[in-house]
């Protein structure tokens, strides 16, 4: 059977299958002018979504395609609320690319520092990124403490700039954070991630999650809330840290979700904190070790336990995924 794709800004279909690579929100451009096959064609659309709800304003697109595609359970389990159509979970494919890190000196950075980095876009929704709880546990963790250094690769836009502002006046005068915003290709991405000796994405969100993958995959420990689309993978690697959260009511200054009775996590910054302390540690003392070698940190099983014995919202981290 041939499959043929339907990508932004095209919309070509010689085959008797389409996939159609665009949220919903997409389709009134992608689909404006779409070829004769296309109509006969079995359509597969490729969503990807955050919340544990079915979005409303897609309910229209369900009248488009025959089947759904979503890299994650949560996101499956989500659509799921609002159609019997087919969805299948088809996880994003992670290539981590052969690269030598990039000098962390073009960042300011020393050999011998603690690097942790945070990579996140906040062209849509900064809430749900949240950016301001990875200064807090920076800074609860590490205070003013130079031998350890926060990068932040964000991403704005000119509709999201009050987060711009926002997270340089929560960075304030610290030395041992700061705000990375150059543009970097798919290998200096790469060779950007491979610099870090930490990594934390404190999300309130994430349909799937991919640079917490790319991380693990890379073998950097990786701090990230325990709630969401990177649940599916994160158990499979020693060094990942699940970080305990509470379920709050949705709210975010761009409106970017509709619906009602909507929730998200809130990420626990004091147990955030004790984890990076620890994991600071274990990289001490493997520097310290004859046969130190950079990665991966070896994080005991029993890791989320120590630290989240005084964490009033650890038990979180054990619930499963909205059914």
């Amino acid at each position: 059977m041939r499959r043929q794709i339907l990508k932004h800004g095209t919309a070509h279909a010689d085959g008797n299958q389409v996939l159609i690579l665009g949220q919903p929100w997409d389709y009134p451009r992608l689909l404006a002018e779409p070829p004769d096959r296309f109509h006969n064609a079995y359509r597969i659309g490729l969503w990807v979504w955050e919340l544990d709800q079915f979005p409303g304003d897609w309910k229209f697109a369900l009248d488009i395609v025959h089947e759904i595609w979503t890299p994650s359970s949560f996101s499956a389990n989500a659509l799921r609320r609002g159609t019997d159509l087919p969805i299948r979970v088809v996880p994003h494919a992670v290539v981590c690319p052969e690269v030598s890190p990039l000098s962390r000196a073009e960042f300011g950075v020393r050999e011998d520092q603690f690097l942790g980095l945070a990579i996140m876009d906040l062209a849509a929704c900064p809430d749900r990124k949240n950016p301001l709880a990875h200064v807090r546990a920076w800074t609860l963790a590490f205070g003013g403490d130079t031998s350890c250094h926060l990068l932040m690769k964000v991403r704005f836009k000119k509709n999201t700039t009050f987060a711009r502002r926002e997270l340089l006046r929560e960075i304030g005068k610290a030395k041992n954070i700061t705000l990375v915003e150059q543009v970097f290709s798919d290998r200096d991405m790469t060779a950007f991630q491979r610099m870090a000796d930490v990594y934390l994405s404190l999300h309130r969100a994430e349909g799937y999650g991919l640079n917490i993958h790319e991380m693990l995959e890379l073998g950097v420990p990786t701090l990230a809330t325990a709630w969401s689309g990177n649940m599916d993978y994160m158990e499979c690697y020693p060094h990942s840290v699940p970080v305990p959260y509470r379920l709050v009511p949705y709210k975010d200054r761009t409106f970017a979700y509709q619906g009602t009775n909507l929730s998200w996590a809130e990420p626990d910054i004091e147990f955030s904190a004790s984890a990076l302390r620890e994991v600071r540690t274990r990289w001490q003392e493997k520097r310290a070790g004859a046969m130190a070698s950079r990665y991966p940190i070896d994080l005991p099983r029993n890791f989320m336990s120590a630290i989240g014995a005084n964490s009033a919202t650890s038990r979180n981290v054990d619930q499963g995924l909205p059914a």
